[in-house]
């Protein structure tokens, strides 16, 4: 069976990352069987932990998994690391005496324990919430009066926390937020904050300038080379980024000019792109950041897989710049008529169908779990499914060795 596995960033209240849910797809059946609902569960722990590395996925941050009532019974949440693991109890899960006490047994053992889908209108007394650490609430479930009940309810003991699932835009973060929620998941973060155009800072117009003389056709790299050297922040980046492992260098480089001729211009144009756009988002939760550079990576791996190679570079660019309108706090549309960058990617962050639009749409549906869409962008490409996990697997492990 393929198990496909994504995550989905959990929050604090500062937006710093508590944790990663794992979502996760095997087979296209929109109801499983409970046999076929275990047997994904436990593929996703194993592909977690033996194929791509749970400190790898997790960053050394919280996983949290949903288990069905066979393998809570049968004490799977033991295989998951318990510095790190969050067991979810599914909320079709029926409690009984069996089950309280194998809930009970694995909380012994250190585990964190999450109710999933919590609804107040009768489970005010259930068992389970003696027993778990975090409550979810989904956002798309609940009005804000029931959100309410639930935090009035619960917060007051200091026992448990409450986690806002499903919060999509900042209005739902900022009112969860005041109620006393304590995580949210989602893809709030993504969404843009529009500004006045005075409000964006210098310090961001002199990356954007670079942006700027990246994109063009005829970009002058001996005046690249002179904007490097005069940012003392771009000169260290620069340095570090080529002394990382990703290049496994012989001897260090210590200047510049050997940095770029080691590099070249297409490597060079990709890594100050990268360097300005980590500037530009100095001030959005890092996991943005992630966000920008999983999407450059892996759009650029699809693009080679499916017989692109020799443009996967501006395939860089656009998964690069995909969230470019959240780092600025202006329109899209009004950020790309100052970037003189190919109309066919600009069109693509437009909405416009093409070909960069159907790999974006491919890397942006494997991101959110969204697989019917992911199905359809990689039958479009030609991509055998099969082999698409790995290339996203190599885009996390890159975007984490970057930042």
């Amino acid at each position: 069976m393929d198990i496909f596995i994504a995550r989905q960033p959990i929050f604090d209240t500062n937006k710093v990352v508590y944790g990663y849910e794992l979502l996760y797809r095997s087979g296209w059946e929109n109801v499983y069987s409970e046999a076929d609902g275990d047997k994904a569960s436990l593929s996703v722990i194993g592909n977690t932990i033996l194929v791509i590395g749970s400190q790898q996925i997790s960053q050394g941050k919280k996983i949290f998994v949903n288990f069905t009532r066979k393998l809570l019974l049968e004490g799977a949440a033991t295989y998951l690391p318990k510095e790190i693991g969050v067991i979810e109890i599914l909320e079709d899960v029926e409690p009984d005496d069996e089950l309280v006490k194998a809930i009970k047994v694995i909380r012994s053992q250190g585990y964190i324990l999450a109710l999933d889908d919590f609804i107040l209108r009768g489970n005010e007394y259930s068992p389970f919430l003696d027993l778990v650490d975090i409550i979810k609430v989904d956002l798309r479930q609940t009005d804000e009066q029931e959100r309410k009940a639930i935090a009035l309810r619960f917060l007051g003991s200091g026992k448990v926390k409450l986690l806002a699932e499903k919060t999509e835009t900042r209005e739902e973060f900022d009112s969860a937020l005041r109620m006393g929620y304590s995580y949210f998941q989602g893809y709030f973060f993504c969404k843009p904050v529009v500004l006045a155009r005075r409000d964006i800072s210098g310090h961001k117009i002199h990356y954007l300038r670079i942006l700027k003389e990246l994109g063009a056709d005829n970009a002058d790299f001996k005046e690249i080379k002179k904007i490097i050297e005069r940012d003392a922040s771009l000169t260290y980046k620069l340095l570090k980024y080529v002394n990382s492992a990703c290049f496994s260098l012989r001897r260090e480089i210590s200047s510049v000019m050997h940095a770029l001729e080691l590099l070249g211009e297409e490597e060079i144009r990709k890594w100050m792109a990268l360097a300005a756009l980590m500037e530009l988002g100095n001030d959005q939760p890092q996991e943005l950041l992630r966000i920008c550079l999983l999407r450059a990576r892996f759009s650029e791996n699809l693009a080679s897989k499916s017989g692109y190679k020799k443009q996967k570079s501006e395939f860089f660019f656009m998964g690069l710049f995909s969230c470019m309108d959240v780092l600025l706090g202006r329109p899209m549309e009004e950020i790309l008529e100052d970037l003189p960058i190919q109309t066919s990617i600009k069109e693509a962050l437009l909405g416009k169908p093409n070909l960069f639009k159907t790999i974006l749409d491919l890397t942006i549906s494997y991101e959110k779990a969204n697989w019917i869409d992911f199905h359809h962008s990689a039958s479009r490409l030609g991509i055998e499914e099969s082999e698409i996990p790995e290339l996203y697997s190599d885009a996390i492990d890159w975007a984490d060795r970057i930042l």
